[in-house]
C-alpha cells in the first residue's frame, strides 16, 4: 500500500514538472508601445504633421483662444485646388477618453453617418482628419497620440467602405484647443478627432 502511494506521488509529481516546462506558461498581453510615457505629465505644445510625416502649417502657442483654420489649409494635400468645409462634419466630432485612441461605441454613429455621406456622394475631393489631445503630457507624446486618434478614425471609415485614400490625417496635439480653460469639462472637449470635407473648386 505504502508503495502504491509513493508510485502515485511520484507520478503526480513528475506531471506538475512536465506542465511546468511545457504547457502551463502564461504569456504577456498584446501591447501597443506609447512614446515617451516617462514624461506623460506637463502641458504640451506640437506642430501639426501629416500622415506621410511632413509638417503642414507652424501653430500657435496654447495660450488665448482657440486658433480658427484659414481655407487652403489643406489643399497641398490633394490634386489641385480645392474648398475646405468645416461646417459639413462640424456636428460630428469625435471625442475620446483620456490617454486613449479607441472609437468609444457612443461616436460610432457619428463616424457611420460620415461614410453614408461618401457612399452617397462618391465625387469628393478627400477628407482631412485632425487628431488632437487635451493640454496634458509633452509635445511629443500629444503628438503621437493625436495621430493614432486621426488613424483610429481613419481606419474605421476605411472599414465601412470609404476609400482610405481619399482620406489624409494630421496630428495637432494639444496646440490647438477647442476650450482653452482647465479641468475635465475643458479637457475632454480638446480630446477629440476633427472632419474637414475637402472639394474639388
Amino acid at each position: 500500500m505504502k508503495n502504491a502511494q509513493n508510485l502515485i506521488g511520484t507520478f503526480l509529481l513528475s506531471m506538475a514538472l512536465a506542465m511546468s516546462l511545457t504547457g502551463c506558461k502564461h504569456r504577456p498581453p498584446m501591447t501597443t508601445t506609447i512614446p515617451d510615457t516617462a514624461t506623460r505629465p506637463g502641458p504640451g505644445n506640437g506642430a501639426p504633421t501629416t500622415d506621410n510625416g511632413t509638417a503642414t502649417t507652424t501653430p500657435a502657442p496654447v495660450t488665448g483662444e482657440p486658433i480658427p483654420l484659414s481655407n487652403g489649409e489643406y489643399t497641398s494635400l490633394f490634386n489641385g485646388s480645392a474648398n475646405e468645409d468645416r461646417t459639413r462634419f462640424g456636428a460630428d466630432t469625435v471625442y475620446f477618453d483620456f490617454d486613449s485612441a479607441t472609437i468609444k461605441p457612443s461616436e460610432e454613429p457619428k463616424l457611420q453617418d460620415m461614410a453614408n455621406y461618401f457612399k452617397d456622394n462618391k465625387k469628393f475631393e478627400g477628407l482631412v482628419i485632425e487628431g488632437n489631445c487635451d493640454q496634458r503630457g509633452t509635445e511629443k507624446y500629444n503628438l503621437s497620440l493625436g495621430e493614432r486618434r486621426a488613424l483610429a478614425a481613419r481606419e474605421y471609415l476605411a472599414n465601412l467602405g470609404v476609400d482610405p485614400k481619399r482620406i489624409k490625417t494630421v496630428t495637432y496635439g494639444s496646440s490647438r484647443p477647442a476650450d482653452t480653460g482647465q479641468g475635465e469639462s475643458a479637457w475632454k472637449k480638446n480630446r477629440r478627432d476633427e472632419f474637414i470635407l475637402v472639394t474639388p473648386k
